[in-house]
């Protein structure tokens, strides 16, 4: 009897930023923190193509993939949902999509200006699972094999790549088990294969650490405006905190006067994780800035802080809070404002 192949899947994620070794495998062990790499967000999708993978809607990738999110998230990285962004967006995500549909994907992401939206690793697995040759003799089996690749999608790179060894289960033979049969079989084994995978994604993952992000100026992320060491996202403690990713456009500040507020935000904001230059422009600075600020708290703060800064809210500087979208816009123009002390301690 020939082979019966019943598919493949494969998962994508993407690595919007810069990536630098930072850290070691050993980073990878029970102590690991839950938001260690929360500057890490990662995007797995099943690259499907050939009819010798498991496509996109079948139980065995949602299995899988829904095994493999879990996993990194529990390894401290943060996941970045596929399906979430796509009714964002308004996309249709189809079966059978090739390696360069994912990658086109991945950068349109990371091009929405949307904080929540963006990418840094792309993690794409496949997973291939058939009969053996020797499945007509009566005694029943199935053999799967999941392997891929990890890019970094902001700078074109290739990554590493992964290959799981090649594993067989028992099945009813080919007389009693037709293709659904078989994608049970496969699909009760799912959460164990992924579950492996996940190990090996963590230890590749380990090495690499967005160091774009910063933790702001000198001050370091710990450290409260309030002086109750409420700051911080990289505490022991922190670890189950629920956190925002705000998106945050200032707009008609200069460079210095953008870097120097979200650089009082890094130092002074308590629940402060990390934030990124998403992009800019002429009259627009736009950041990706997670906290486990609700957007109340963020409104209040901003308003300390821009009268600290010689700022005057309302009349120099209008500050509107959507949800996880906040713009800072200057309607007058001060290119006399004095520089706080803040400013001069953090730029010397």
């Amino acid at each position: 009897m020939s082979d019966q192949r019943i598919g493949s899947l494969t998962v994508c994620r993407n690595l919007a930023l810069p990536l630098a070794l930072a850290v070691s495998l050993s980073a990878c062990s029970s102590t690991m923190a839950q938001t260690q790499y929360n500057d890490v967000p990662i995007l797995i999708v099943g690259e499907d193509e050939k009819k010798i993978t498991v496509r996109r809607s079948s139980e065995i990738h949602k299995r899988v993939i829904a095994r493999l999110k879990n996993s990194m998230k529990r390894t401290g990285f943060r996941v970045i949902d596929e399906e979430s962004v796509a009714v964002d967006l308004g996309w249709k995500i189809k079966d059978r999509r090739k390696k360069t549909e994912l990658i086109r994907l991945a950068k349109l992401m990371t091009k929405s200006s949307k904080a929540r939206h963006q990418v840094r690793a792309m993690v794409t697995f496949r997973v291939h699972a058939y009969r053996p040759k020797n499945s007509d003799s009566g005694i029943g089996s199935v053999q799967t094999r999941l392997n891929g690749e990890i890019y970094d999608i902001r700078n074109n790179e290739f990554i590493d790549e992964y290959e799981m060894p090649l594993q067989e289960y028992p099945a009813p033979s080919a007389e009693e088990c037709n293709e659904l049969c078989l994608h049970e079989v496969v699909g009760g084994r799912a959460r164990e294969i992924a579950a492996s995978l996940g190990v090996i994604l963590a230890q590749k993952l380990a090495h690499y650490r967005d160091v774009s992000a910063g933790t702001g100026g000198s001050g370091g992320q710990d450290r409260a405006v309030t002086g109750d060491n409420r700051g911080g996202g990289g505490g022991s403690g922190s670890g189950h905190t629920m956190q925002t990713n705000y998106t945050i456009a200032f707009i008609d500040f200069s460079p210095t006067e953008a870097e120097s507020i979200i650089g009082v935000m890094a130092d002074e904001w308590p629940g402060y994780k990390t934030h990124t230059l998403i992009d800019k422009e002429a009259a627009v600075r736009r950041y990706s800035y997670i906290t486990s600020a609700k957007p109340s708290k963020m409104g209040e703060w901003f308003t300390i802080l821009l009268r600290y800064m010689n700022y005057n809210p309302g009349k120099d500087v209008n500050v509107r809070i959507e949800e996880d979208e906040i713009t800072v816009e200057e309607i007058v123009s001060t290119p006399r404002r004095p520089i706080s002390r803040d400013e001069k301690r953090r730029f010397n």
